[in-house]
């Protein structure tokens, strides 16, 4: 029974000294490639509509992946930075 509230009067002091290590996101995003027929010299093309637009649509969403990655890059940081307080803290006790 002893052993039990002793448990018991360490176990907050061990929780708080437990530090999350954060993981960095997982991957960047990728850019679209160039479609097949846009002459990057002459910058003329023999596109069709859809694949013109097909095109925007991916550099669309390689956009919207880059926001994503740079949020998720700020989180990381935030994370990071509060991994190295815990630490930081533990080492205080």
């Amino acid at each position: 029974m002893k052993f039990y509230f002793i448990l018991f009067l360490f176990v907050p002091q061990i929780l708080l000294s437990f530090c999350y290590e954060p993981s960095p996101p997982w991957s960047k995003p990728s850019k679209p490639m160039v479609p097949w027929c846009v002459d990057e010299w002459t910058n003329t093309h023999t596109c069709s509509d859809w694949e013109i637009d097909n095109y925007n649509y991916e550099v669309q969403n390689y956009n919207y992946e880059v926001q994503n990655y740079v949020y998720d890059l700020q989180n990381y940081l935030y994370e990071a930075e509060d991994y190295v307080n815990c630490e930081i803290n533990s080492l205080n006790y």
